[in-house]
């Protein structure tokens, strides 16, 4: 017994001198870490180690903040609730879960530049957006504007499908829930993704909420991944950004993440927190703004999760009264709401007709555009194949003036140049 206790204490003194030793620690030495606060020195090695001076036992990795707001992220106990951080200005900062942040100490190296951010709030000019149902103006960001392609896509679906939303939002008392059978109709007329950013205004309290949901929805996986992180980070600790560094501690530094992060916190210093200002700053490339989804966008974020104001937006003139048209006339019939013999069959079908007048029957616009009609107005709600051709010949023919172009305006939502 006494022989295996000196040769466990021999081996341990070998192990003390091994980890003391130049030969284990690199030789290249970043830096000195001061925690004034505390009189202790810490050694930043260029291997991503750091020790304690004259107490190397404690000692650890430093990693990049995943947040990007500090520099790096120094070994802690926990650092979901008290960690310690550099920042890009020479400080050493203690963050704390309940008091927030605040400089302990310095370093004595220089950091590399801070990431770079590119936000610019987008401006805007009040006569260029989205055509409301009652000719207002909804501005968009004229630098996100495709001029030769305004129009966006068709909301419309069937009688059946009508009737099944008015059955499924009659209370108790016989009366209908408004709310619930517009968001019903909603869901019936435009595609997935659209529901999705309109449900993102519908269900948030804030426009940061509103933000990081929409991110969410019309970037990528990443995105998606990176947006419900910060959805996390944000219920959390609303706009106290200087803890954010702790909401993200387990997570990788990733130059995107960072990115979003810093766009989000540079944007509500100024109050301007939204989507199009986000995507802008991140990176538009990283979402599919087409026209189609700008006005689904823009729409959505100034309905207010209100199902009528946004399908006045989003869905042209026809689509937004045959909507109200449910509330004062019932649905389905002859003088019901998407009934057979509704405005927007009867628009379409006359704008089909002065099409063939125009280019003749057998011309592929005219043939392409009938089919469509026929699908979207007879088929089981929402087509995507059908709802695209409508919108592509709104485009190809938006400069035809005269009787064609005011239908076209009446029934296909669009942007106004």
């Amino acid at each position: 017994m006494k022989t295996k206790t000196k040769k466990f204490c021999l081996c341990f003194g070998v192990l003390i001198v091994f980890l003391t030793s130049n030969s284990f620690f690199s030789q290249n030495i970043v830096g000195r870490i001061f925690d004034q606060m505390r009189g202790q020195t810490f050694v930043l090695l260029d291997n991503s180690i750091s020790f304690q001076e004259g107490n190397p036992m404690n000692r650890g990795v430093v990693q990049r903040d995943p947040s990007g707001i500090m520099f790096l992220r120094l070994p802690a106990v926990n650092p979901y609730r008290n960690a310690y951080f550099l920042d890009y200005s020479g400080n050493l900062i203690e963050i704390d879960y309940t008091i927030g942040g605040r400089i302990i100490g310095r370093y004595d190296f220089l950091p590399p530049p801070p990431p770079m951010i590119n936000f610019q709030p987008l401006q805007i000019n009040p006569n260029i957006g989205v055509v409301t149902a009652s000719e207002n103006i909804n501005p968009i960001p004229p630098i996100l504007i495709n001029q030769n392609r305004p129009y966006g896509d068709i909301m419309m679906t069937s009688e059946q499908v009508a009737v099944d939303c008015y059955n499924q939002s009659v209370m108790f008392n016989n009366q209908l829930d408004q709310n619930k059978f517009g968001d019903c109709m909603i869901r019936s007329m435009v595609g997935e993704k659209e529901n999705a950013v309109y449900q993102c205004v519908k269900n948030s309290s804030t426009v940061e909420e509103q933000t990081f949901c929409m991110v969410g929805v019309m970037g990528g996986s990443n995105e998606k991944q990176y947006s419900q992180k910060l959805m996390n980070c944000y219920k959390e600790f609303g706009l106290d950004y200087t803890k954010y560094p702790l909401c993200l501690a387990g997570e990788v530094s990733n130059p995107e993440l960072q990115q979003l992060v810093l766009c989000v916190k540079q944007q509500a210093q100024t109050g301007q927190v939204n989507f199009f200002n986000t995507a802008m700053c991140y990176g538009a490339s990283k979402f599919n703004l087409n026209t189609e989804a700008t006005i689904a966008v823009q729409c959505a974020a100034t309905s207010g999760g209100q199902p009528y104001v946004f399908a006045g937006c989003a869905g042209g003139q026809l689509t937004a009264r045959e909507l109200n048209k449910c509330l004062t006339h019932g649905v389905g019939g002859q003088d019901g709401c998407f009934g057979p013999n509704n405005t927007i069959v009867k628009t379409l079908n006359s704008l089909g007709n002065e099409l063939g007048q125009h280019f003749g029957p057998t011309n592929d616009i005219v043939k392409n555009f009938n089919n469509a009609v026929n699908d979207i107005t007879r088929g089981p709600g929402y087509n995507n194949d059908a709802v695209k051709i409508i919108r592509n010949t709104g485009n190809e023919i938006k400069n035809l003036g005269g009787n064609i172009e005011r239908e076209v305006k009446k029934i296909i939502p669009r942007i106004k140049w």
